[in-house]
């Protein structure tokens, strides 16, 4: 951005009481640009020119930044977060340098992409990820640990891509005008490329576990899944947020009302072949509306009972272990588990995997 030259030096105005007096002198072209071309809201804003260690503060507007909030401080370029307060739009910058010296520019402030999620969290070349977030229509370029994306759709909450042949493991990195975000913040940061990848215990491959991502089945029923115990309230969710991987999921509502026992509310797969006396693991994704609830894995016939874990409210990646005792095993969600909480669960992406 060029800088706006002020070349009246005899004003009477402040700003913010010390910004502009009689005795200014006018240093604008110590400012040559800008890292970007426009200014997110909450994102970092690098500016380039000569003497820059020497700003005490800078005005985006009527907001101030002072020095002490500048991220890097160089003599060729300061940077430092653009305050949330700044006003959208194009906005007037005042440079505040030791004495009387002032530098003038302007910039023009916008919203800035965010990334809340993310999912699946692992997947293979051709499958679909989606990313969930704020602004990211106006994402211009998407990378997947530096290499290059298609978008397949895009929306301000929502971006979609499929994951494209070489790809490898690492962070999503998200472009526009405005700046730069990644995952990096994330409780996972990386997508996990399992055919890159594919020792990463995410990409496990399950047993013949019948319809695990549960994609299969009309409306509420779920191919392959009988709901025992508190079908009523287990219901399909297609709601982007609610699903882990693929379309579709388990949502579980949770009333609190329901009497002791993790039995009372039961999704069970069809019987799977099984060793007795070999141990496998059972891997749920699962999360949670509110803090508080639980559930456990238990088999049938001849029930093995396996601790109960509480679900969390981000998608938690649950192991539930035990030692088979039949030559054929149902799997068996337990979500009744802190049965006086009243929560919602999420659940998809099952695996049995023989350890």
């Amino acid at each position: 951005m060029v800088p706006l030259m002020i070349v009246t030096l005899t004003m009477n105005c402040t700003h913010e009481d010390d910004a502009i007096t009689t005795s200014m002198k006018d240093v604008s072209t110590r400012i040559t640009g800008y890292g970007t071309e426009t200014a997110g809201k909450g994102a970092p804003l690098t500016v380039t020119g000569s003497e820059l260690d020497k700003v005490l503060r800078v005005f985006i507007g009527n907001v101030v930044v002072p020095a002490r909030a500048f991220t890097s401080v160089e003599a060729s370029s300061i940077t430092f977060t653009v305050p949330a307060s700044a006003a959208l739009g194009e906005n007037d910058v005042l440079f505040v340098f030791e004495g009387s010296e002032r530098a003038f520019s302007s910039v023009e402030v916008t919203s800035f992409q965010s990334v809340t999620s993310f999912a699946p969290y692992s997947a293979s070349v051709g499958e679909t990820v989606t990313i969930l977030g704020a602004d990211l229509d106006m994402v211009d370029d998407l990378k997947l640990d530096g290499q290059t994306v298609t978008m397949s759709s895009k929306s301000p909450n929502m971006i979609k891509f499929t994951v494209p042949d070489g790809a490898t493991s690492g962070l999503l990195t998200l472009t526009s005008l405005a700046g730069t975000s990644t995952t990096e913040a994330l409780p996972n940061a990386n997508l996990i490329v399992c055919d890159s990848d594919p020792d990463n215990a995410f990409c496990a491959e399950g047993e013949d576990l019948l319809n695990g991502s549960l994609e299969l089945g009309d409306g509420d029923n779920f191919n392959n899944w009988g709901q025992w115990n508190g079908g009523d309230v287990m219901t399909e969710t297609k709601v982007a947020s609610e699903v882990f991987r693929g379309e579709r999921a388990l949502k579980v509502t949770r009333t609190g009302t329901l009497g002791t026992g993790e039995w009372r509310l039961q999704f069970a797969s069809d019987p799977v072949a099984t060793e007795i006396g070999a141990s496998y693991t059972v891997y749920i994704w699962a999360k949670a509306s509110a803090t508080g609830g639980a559930m456990r894995v238990s088999t049938n016939p001849n029930a093995v009972y396996t601790g109960n874990q509480d679900v969390q409210v981000n998608w938690t990646r649950h192991a539930f272990t035990f030692t088979a005792n039949e030559l054929s095993t149902r799997v068996v969600l337990d979500m009744n588990g802190n049965n006086t909480i009243a929560t919602t669960f999420y659940v998809d992406d099952i695996k049995l995997v023989k350890n």
